[in-house]
Parts: C-alpha cells; sequence; structure tokens
C-alpha cells in the first residue's frame, strides 16, 4: 500500500507565487496529463503498488487513497486523459465510478469507490499490456475463493491473486439485496471464527474479518437499482512472526 513524491510540486508553486507582483507576472500550473495525475495530485497517496494475475493475464495494480468526495476524483481522471482513446465512457453513480482507456501501449482500467467515509475515495488503478488484458476480460469458471464460500447463486466476475503479497480478491454479481449478502456473510465468517474488526454498524457496505494472520475485507454495493449486488471478497494473509 508508496507515498506521492509532491513535495517538488510545492516548491515550484511556492517559487512561483513568491515572484514579484508588481512585475505583473503570473504563473499556473497546467493540470497534470494521463499518468501524472495519479502521482502529483495533493491530497492522493499511492498506499499499495503490485504485480497481479486477473483471470488469465498478467497486470500492474496500484491502489490509491484520496483524501476527496467520488466526484471531484472522477472529474479529475476524466480531465488528465482526455487525450487518451477512451474504451470506456467515465461513469459514476453514488457509490463507485470506472472507465477504462488507452494510454500508449496500455490499457488502463479505473475503479473509484466511496466507502462510508463522503469525503475520501479509494481509486484502483489497473494497467496492462493489450493482450494481458483480452485474457482478462474473459471471467473464471468457477470461483477461486474458498474461504469465505461465494454467496449462494452469486456469479463470479473477476478473481484476482498477488502472490508477493499473498492476497486474493473476487469479483461476485448476486440478485439479491446487499443486506442479505452482508447478512449471509456475517454469518458465514463468525460461524466459521472470524472476528469482526470494524464496528457492525447496520447498512454499513465495508466489513474487515480476521482469523489468525488472515483478513477478510467485504465490500457489498447496489447494482441494478439495487434489486442486484456486486461483492467484492479481499482476503489477505497478514505477515507474522
Amino acid at each position: 500500500m508508496t507515498t506521492p513524491k509532491i513535495i517538488v510540486i510545492i516548491l515550484l508553486a511556492a517559487g512561483a507565487f513568491a515572484l514579484s507582483a508588481g512585475a505583473n507576472v503570473f504563473w499556473t500550473r497546467p493540470a497534470p496529463q494521463g499518468h501524472a495525475v495519479l502521482e502529483t495530485t495533493l491530497d492522493w497517496k499511492t498506499v499499495y503498488t503490485s504485480s497481479v494475475r486477473i483471470n488469465d493475464g498478467q497486470g500492474n495494480l496500484t491502489i490509491i487513497g484520496c483524501n476527496e468526495a467520488l466526484g471531484p476524483v472522477m472529474a479529475k481522471l476524466r480531465q488528465a486523459y482526455a487525450a487518451c482513446k477512451t474504451l470506456e465512457n467515465f461513469r459514476q453513480n453514488e457509490s463507485m465510478g470506472w472507465a477504462r482507456v488507452r494510454e500508449g501501449n496500455a490499457i488502463v482500467t479505473f475503479l473509484a469507490l466511496a466507502p462510508n467515509a463522503p469525503e475520501q475515495t479509494v481509486l484502483f488503478v489497473l494497467t496492462q499490456a493489450p493482450d494481458d488484458f483480452d485474457k482478462s476480460r474473459e471471467p473464471p469458471t468457477a470461483p477461486g475463493l474458498r474461504d469465505p464460500p461465494p454467496y449462494p447463486g452469486s456469479r463470479v466476475q473477476t478473481y484476482m491473486t498477488s502472490e508477493e503479497s499473498q492476497m486474493q480478491l473476487e469479483i461476485y454479481a448476486a440478485t439479491a439485496l446487499p443486506e442479505a449478502v452482508q447478512q449471509y456473510y456475517a454469518n458465514t465468517l463468525l460461524g466459521q471464527a472470524w472476528v469482526r474488526l470494524d464496528p457492525a454498524g447496520a447498512g454499513a457496505s465495508l466489513a474487515v474479518y480476521q482469523k489468525g494472520s488472515a483478513l477478510c475485507a467485504l465490500l457489498v454495493l447496489p447494482a441494478a437499482g439495487g434489486a442486484e449486488s456486486t461483492i467484492t471478497v479481499l482476503h489477505k494473509r497478514l505477515k507474522m512472526e
């Protein structure tokens, strides 16, 4: 989960404002373009990077914590990647935003999630070569996670794993309300000796559990007007002495 190098930008901005106002000199730093927006935007911090495998394709994943609401984050991405070829339009609802562009020879996929804090956004950025992107597009034939087991009747959409971080992530679609999905996982995890770490607030979309050296983060968001749910389960093995 590295800190963005923004010190140089701050120093340049400070130097510009220190110029003599009497000389009528004005300098405006242009908005960052492309990948630079991820590294130079104030209050955006890279918290995790890893090579990953998604279904049958490889890629590089970056997770960025943004101290901004979902709307401004998506607006900055849309502006920064305006010159790139758009493969999937920038779209968003109340809880998530997504897009896909071609930047040079790479295909970049964005998924922005707004957790329970209204002024914070978690941004996932996946960069892949075109052939790996094609391999990742086909969903897996069967779920990869077994602990916890998938929600009954759900359809696995994506399976992601990173050996170096001992992380597995799986995304499902389910024809069920988020509340029913959350209750199923709560009952299942607690029944298998998992312990919930965060307060079990009613209606919370994100829950974190631990069992021994394993962490399980569960994010359940409404889809298709609330009649369906998108389920994201992250399973990570902790390095414990």
